[in-house]
């Protein structure tokens, strides 16, 4: 139950942070003139997330554990908010990283993973780059991670390739849309 609490209180903040985020490019706005966009647009729960190696070996994140919880949001002012939670999280706070933060992704805190920005469409190759301006790990802030995906109907697929320091991993993340 605390945990539902702390993640409606960070859902509400970056909600928050990201509609009062001034525009830094507003150049590239609207993105929901963009098909791709528009079909991004919403609130996305996450429904499962796969791990793997490029061989299709199955690991296990340290940080965010085998099936965290989650919300994505994209806005139709080109803003994306997203949080990650591990749903067997430690009750007592540890405020250090599960290792190394990689450069192509974003680092988890105590099983939890925060970020807010605005995003960027490649509509021709199907990849959104999260432009991050604040996170939870300050090593983060800054970013610009690139995502691989995929629309149908109301399930967003999202794909990220990162290179952790001791192998490339395969994440793959399916969402269904809450609204």
């Amino acid at each position: 139950m605390v945990h539902r609490v702390v993640l409606g209180l960070l859902f509400a903040v970056s909600a928050l942070a990201v509609r009062f985020t001034p525009h830094r490019n507003s150049y590239i706005y609207p993105q929901a003139e963009v098909s791709g966009a528009r079909q991004l647009l919403g609130t996305w729960r996450l429904i499962s997330r796969v791990v793997t190696l490029e061989d299709g070996t199955a690991v296990q994140d340290a940080g965010l554990g085998k099936m965290p919880t989650g919300y994505l949001v994209y806005d139709s002012s080109g803003h994306v908010a997203a949080q990650l939670m591990r749903a067997d999280r430690p009750m007592a706070i540890d405020c250090g990283t599960s290792g190394p933060a990689p450069t192509d992704n974003s680092q988890s805190i105590n099983g939890y993973d925060a970020y807010f920005g605005t995003y960027t469409i490649d509509e021709t190759n199907h990849r959104v780059t999260h432009h991050l301006e604040g996170a939870l790990a300050a090593v983060d802030v800054g970013k610009n991670l690139v995502r691989e995906f995929q629309v149908s109907a109301d399930q967003l697929t999202i794909v990220v390739r990162s290179s952790s320091p001791k192998e490339k991993q395969i994440r793959t993340l399916t969402w269904e849309r809450v609204h």
